[in-house]
This record gives structure tokens, C-alpha cells and sequence, in this order.
């Protein structure tokens, strides 16, 4: 029996088995760097909540962080080249804008709504489209082009000219949208 016992507890200076984990006397784990040891488990939780406490402080900020006001940066957002086009089936007719918008600030844009009006050959508004679209990014100093689709209320015919304009749109590193 004396062979099984081969060390001595630092905490109690008791004898104790060799492959013994916890001290049987006063109850002390024997092995520092065991997985199984609630100081090793508690410093590990820890480390692991304070990861968990700095990316939720972030997210959350973030998350509130409104952004960039867009309206100092309205003109600054234009479109360069736009150009209609119809879809003349009898059942569903679409009216088509393609659009090339640049950006010249130093500001990414998303969430850009643009504000499309229609016009006849006298120059009478007859139609207008409001048209959202949250996937497009325009990086700063950049160009990005968009197909708009809608359905027109009055016959094709009709539309003779067109303006659209950037009506608003959203810093893209802000979160709240």
C-alpha cells in the first residue's frame, strides 16, 4: 500500500495516492492545469464571458448608432445616365429604368430610395414610383447601376419622359435601419 502512495498534499501534507485527482483530507485539487478543476473552469468561464460582454457592448452600440445624416449628401449622390424601356406584353405590361448612380463623398450608401415621375407629351405628371432598394451598396467615389421595375397605371404609349431623382438613403456601417 505504501507503493500507491507517492506524493504528499501541498495544502495539508497528508499522504495521498498518486493517481488521485482531489485530496481525500482537505478536499484541494492536486492538479493545477486539470480541465476538471473549478479554478481552471471558472477562469476559462470567465475569459469567455468578458468576450461575450465586449461584443455585445459593440453590437449594441452599433445597433443604435443612426449614422451619417444623408441630407448634407443629397447632391452628392446623382444620377449619371438613366434610360426607359418597356415590356409591351398585353397581360402584364412593365415599364423598366435603367440607372447609373455615382456616388462622390467618402461615404458608402445603402437602403437608397429613389423617386421615379412620369411624364406625357405635354409634360403632365402621370405617374410616379417610389422605389427602395435595400441590397445595393454604393461605395465611396464610385458607380452602381439598378434596373427599376413597375407597373404602369396609364398605357405605355403615355410615357413619354421620365425623372428620377435619389430621394433618401442610409450610412451603410450604421446597424439601425
Amino acid at each position: 500500500m505504501n507503493e500507491e502512495i507517492s506524493r504528499v498534499c501541498s495544502y495539508c501534507a497528508e499522504p495521498v495516492k498518486n493517481a488521485a485527482k482531489i485530496c481525500p483530507h482537505c478536499r484541494q485539487w492536486l492538479s493545477v492545469f486539470s480541465l476538471r478543476n473549478p479554478i481552471v473552469v471558472s477562469t476559462f468561464l470567465i475569459f469567455f464571458i468578458l468576450i461575450f460582454a465586449v461584443a455585445l457592448i459593440c453590437s449594441i452600440q452599433r445597433l443604435f448608432d443612426p449614422g451619417i445624416d444623408f441630407s448634407p449628401y443629397r447632391n452628392d449622390i446623382s444620377i449619371v445616365e438613366s434610360r426607359m424601356n418597356f415590356s409591351n406584353d398585353e397581360k402584364d405590361p412593365m415599364l423598366y429604368l435603367v440607372v447609373l448612380v455615382t456616388n462622390k463623398t467618402d461615404v458608402a450608401w445603402r437602403s437608397i430610395q429613389f423617386d421615379a415621375r412620369f411624364f406625357d407629351k405635354s409634360g403632365t405628371l402621370i405617374d410616379t414610383c417610389d422605389y427602395p432598394v435595400s441590397s445595393l451598396v454604393i461605395p465611396p467615389h464610385a458607380e452602381s447601376a439598378l434596373r427599376i421595375k413597375t407597373h404602369p397605371t396609364h398605357p405605355l404609349l403615355d410615357y413619354e419622359s421620365f425623372k428620377i431623382s435619389v430621394r433618401s438613403a442610409r450610412d451603410a456601417k450604421a446597424r439601425l435601419y
